[in-house]
């Protein structure tokens, strides 16, 4: 498993510290990576229903961002792999908030 994002290499440190993620991690700021997997990119997806019940949601809980790393229009997904050139899952955030479900990604994992 790894993890792709779009910062800077900088922030790659502060993501394990914040995350605890302690897997594989690379970073692409050209895009290139969420260009090929299709992946959207626009304003409209900063604004839908879903990133704003998930703002209210993360302020409830005490969670304010402070600062933004990468770029802003771009939205993520998540791709399982391989063995070889098999693909398992696939899902494309719709906008800001969108998240897979963990339970579909960990049955694509069990393949």
């Amino acid at each position: 498993m790894c993890v792709i994002g779009n910062g800077a290499p900088l922030y790659i440190k502060a993501f394990r510290e914040d995350t605890g993620y302690s897997g594989k991690l690379f970073t692409d700021p050209s895009l290139k990576t969420y260009e090929v997997l299709n992946l959207k990119r626009s304003v409209g997806s900063l604004f839908g229903f879903k990133s704003l019940k998930e703002g209210i949601r993360a302020a409830v809980s005490g969670y304010v961002q402070t600062s933004i790393q990468g770029d802003t229009l771009q939205q993520g997904g998540a791709v399982i792999a391989g063995p070889g050139d098999v693909l398992h899952y696939s899902y494309r955030n719709s906008e800001a908030g969108d998240n897979p479900p963990v339970p579909e990604m960990l049955k694509a994992c069990e393949q």
